[in-house]
């Protein structure tokens, strides 16, 4: 696998593109387009890796995804089951921010607009607050035309923009990858999403790109900004949480096992670092 230049619905004369989506899972390439995205998921559950980052998502998560930013919402192993009745919905938003840059400094009263899109480079995940009024102005685009759908769409812009405490997807600014190297660490991050939950080798997952351990540490640093150690924990904890949520049946003690960790007082002090909280403590807070 490699990160492939994605290309996005035939526009026509549209400068905001709304793509619904109905399909038994998302789709399974990690990918990169100059548009921006902007997707609310109304069905469908798994991890969305974006750039160097992580993250759980689940149904009513909404996410900016900045231009070029190599991504991937991975569905859950259960929707790709031979009998798997499940079905991923989403609708999604893009746009070229160059060139709707240039058309609202085109414009003297829009021009401030402009600037708004350079706060987009590192993507954001909508917080629960500001959601509701992001999804409604989603539909409101969806179903408008000409004049509106982009009245709509540019307080859309501004609403994002207002947010006080943006959740980035990504640590950094996107950094440039070639096609090779994109290749490689995919086929890295499709192995450790698929085998987490087992006792990995270091010697394994560098094997997957033909690596010596110590190459592929430098390599995995060089090129996630951070440790195969801390990434692979991240993917646990992310797994951890939707084992919580959705199986309270389990223990602590066992979601930890579950998920990679053979050492329960690691498992707690990793997910109070990625999480702020301790695991017993979040799930007593995702049911109150």
């Amino acid at each position: 696998m490699k990160i492939i230049p994605f290309t996005i619905p035939v526009s026509g004369d549209q400068s905001i593109i709304v793509q619904e989506d109905r399909e038994p899972h998302f789709y399974p390439h990690l990918h990169q387009h100059p548009e921006i995205q902007i997707t609310w998921v109304r069905e469908g559950n798994g991890n969305l890796l974006v750039g160097e980052q992580v993250h759980r998502f689940e149904a009513e998560a909404v996410f900016l995804i900045g231009a070029n930013q190599p991504h991937l919402f991975n569905s859950d192993p259960a929707y790709f089951e031979g009998n798997s009745k499940l079905s991923i919905h989403a609708l999604t938003l893009f746009f070229d921010p160059i060139k709707m840059g240039k058309t609202l400094q085109a414009i003297p009263e829009l021009s401030g607009m402009a600037a708004l899109l350079n706060g987009f480079d590192r993507g954001i995940k909508v917080g629960e607050g500001a959601k509701v009024r992001v999804i409604e102005l989603m539909l409101l685009i969806q179903s408008a035309q000409t004049l509106k759908r982009v009245a709509f769409f540019l307080e859309l812009l501004e609403y994002l923009y207002a947010e006080k405490k943006p959740i980035y997807l990504s640590q950094k600014s996107p950094f440039a990858i070639s096609e090779s190297e994109g290749q490689r660490m995919s086929t890295v991050f499709n192995y450790l999403l698929k085998h987490y939950a087992d006792d990995l080798e270091l010697e394994k997952v560098a094997a997957q790109i033909h690596l010596t351990p110590p190459a592929f540490c430098r390599y995995f640093k060089k090129h996630t900004r951070k440790t195969f150690t801390v990434f692979l924990n991240e993917i646990r904890i992310n797994a951890a949480c939707r084992m919580l949520k959705e199986e309270q049946q389990l223990t602590v003690a066992e979601v930890a096992y579950s998920t990679g960790f053979n050492n329960i007082p690691h498992f707690n002090r990793t997910f109070k670092r990625v999480m702020g909280q301790r695991p017993n403590d979040w799930r007593r807070e995702k049911f109150r």
